[in-house]
């Protein structure tokens, strides 16, 4: 049976140095997909984690892997926040004295939360996927949050060529120069009545916000709504027949190709003050093609 009161005598191949011929630095060493959790709301989330560190000695064989891992581990005993994320970046760094001089830490979890219905007193939970990263490269710090949100998007080419279809099919119910209101409701409401409908699908918006470390810092939900009320046709949750009537209203009141999408989150996001930079990319998943469109902006092109 091993003694393990002598673990300090067993032997440290790390602490070597490498070969003659390798004697190399690296822009970064580290681990990824590290399971760990996060404290938010008061609640315990589960959350995948990636850290590391650059080696700028080059006798030096690597890091200390265990050291960022304790780190990590220890990540959910406050509630995560840039000061906290900053924090432990900071304990990264002092643990890596004179082998990195860099590093990053990027936490990536779901939200929930709780969401009312569009017209009932429906409510059902939706889950948004959010990465925490931050960053130090030679003392220079960067905090930024990636968010995805998921949305209806109706093609606004469809919705033209489906209007002028039913233009086409009501000329031919209705050749007498004057009709009966009563008489087309009832044709309106055949099951085979509408010759054309717009396609929608399911799409997605991903945006990256950077953060100024010396500005008040803007909670993820805030900047969740913002988008969702820029697109104006996010996903829903707990529907009954009222909500999704409205949210056909909607998806008819905002009619947008790939690059309206990427504008009105643009025009949107242009107005908040406590975001310093962003970048929006949108993709349409195509119901009509086999391939997706796509359209992607920052704040300054």
């Amino acid at each position: 049976m091993s003694d393990f009161k002598n673990h300090k005598n067993l032997d440290d191949v790390a602490s070597r140095p490498p070969d003659k011929n390798l004697e190399l630095t690296l822009q970064e060493v580290g681990l990824e997909n590290v399971q760990s959790q996060v404290q938010v709301q008061g609640l315990l989330l589960p959350a995948k984690t990636a850290a590391g560190v650059s080696l700028i000695d080059k006798h030096a064989r690597g890091i200390h892997m265990s050291r960022l891992f304790k780190i990590v581990s220890r990540m959910h005993e406050q509630e995560l926040s840039w000061p906290w994320l900053n924090e432990c970046l900071e304990q990264m760094l002092v643990s890596h004295d004179g082998l990195s001089d860099s590093a990053h830490l990027n936490v990536a979890f779901e939200l929930p939360v709780l969401r009312k219905a569009l017209l009932s007193q429906e409510h059902g939970w939706r889950s948004y996927p959010l990465t925490y990263r931050v960053t130090s490269e030679k003392g220079n710090r960067t905090c930024k949050l990636t968010t995805r949100v998921l949305y209806s998007s109706t093609c606004p080419c469809s919705a033209g060529l489906s209007r002028q279809a039913l233009q086409d099919e009501f000329r031919r119910q209705f050749r007498e120069p004057s009709v009966q209101v009563e008489e087309v409701m009832n044709w309106l409401n055949r099951a085979d009545a509408i010759p054309a409908w717009p396609h929608s699908q399911r799409s997605e918006a991903i945006v990256e916000f950077t953060i100024d470390p010396a500005e008040a810092m803007p909670s993820a939900i805030s900047l969740i709504d913002e988008i969702e009320t820029a697109l104006g046709t996010p996903v829903q949750a707990a529907v009954k027949r009222e909500d999704e009537q409205e949210f056909a209203r909607r998806n008819a009141q905002n009619l947008m190709f790939c690059e309206d999408a990427a504008r009105k989150l643009k025009a949107a996001l242009l107005k908040r003050e406590d975001v310093a930079d962003f970048a929006i990319e949108v993709r349409h998943f195509e119901s009509l093609h086999p391939h997706d469109v796509v359209a992607k902006v920052r704040k300054n092109d």
